[in-house]
C-alpha cells in the first residue's frame, strides 16, 4: 500500500487530483478532507451550542436528565 498526498479540486461534483506517473491504472480508494467543512463532531458542537450547551456545567446537566429518564424507563426512578 502506497499513500500519496495531494490537493485536488471539486467542481459539479467530480474530483480532479493529479497524482504521480508512477500510479499505474486502475481502482484507489480515496479519503477527502475538507478544511472548509465542519466534520460530525463539528456539526453536533454547533447544535449544542445553539441550544444553550455551552458549558460543561450545562452538558453535565443534560447527562443527568438522560441518565434520570433511563432509570424512569427501567422503573428503577431514584
Amino acid at each position: 500500500m502506497r499513500i500519496i498526498q495531494t490537493k485536488g479540486i471539486v467542481k459539479n461534483g467530480n474530483l480532479c487530483a493529479s497524482i504521480p506517473e508512477e500510479i499505474k491504472n486502475g481502482e484507489v480508494d480515496v479519503i477527502i478532507v475538507s478544511s472548509e467543512q465542519p466534520d460530525e463532531f463539528e456539526r453536533r458542537y454547533q447544535i449544542m451550542q445553539e441550544k444553550g450547551y455551552d458549558k460543561p456545567e450545562k452538558v453535565r446537566e443534560l447527562i443527568q436528565q438522560v441518565k434520570q429518564e433511563m432509570l424512569k424507563e427501567k422503573g428503577r426512578e431514584e
